[in-house]
């Protein structure tokens, strides 16, 4: 079963193919960040699990599902590595999840139609 692990996108290019860097600079970056103001309460910064709940949030929105089941599709099967800290929460573990709940071919819904 693919792994959260840490590291940075150098690391994962000298760890085995089996693992992709999925931190910022990739596509697959959480675009909310810890210490950034928060959206829940006025004058404080947003904690690491709060910006993870807005990531997989924003990923089962209606545009977020297409980018989902395309990451779901392109991360299946591979661990993933990310700077957070392993026993921080971190978006990498909605990804884990989201890549492999299902084997990319049944995927169930998708804006790009019916999977063939």
């Amino acid at each position: 079963m693919p792994v959260r692990l840490q590291g940075s996108a150098r690391t994962a290019g000298r760890s085995p193919a089996s693992c992709i860097y999925v931190g910022g600079g990739t596509r697959y970056a959480n675009p909310f960040r810890a210490g950034h103001p928060s959206p829940f309460v006025r004058r404080r910064a947003m904690t690491a699990h709060e910006a993870v709940h807005l990531f997989d949030a924003m990923l089962r929105g209606p545009v977020g599902r297409y980018y989902a089941e395309r990451f779901a599709r392109s991360l299946y099967g591979l661990d993933l590595m990310c700077t957070c800290p392993l026993d921080a929460p971190c978006h990498a573990d909605v990804l884990l999840r989201l890549a492999n709940r299902t084997e990319p071919r049944l995927a169930t819904c998708s804006l790009e139609g019916p999977a063939r």
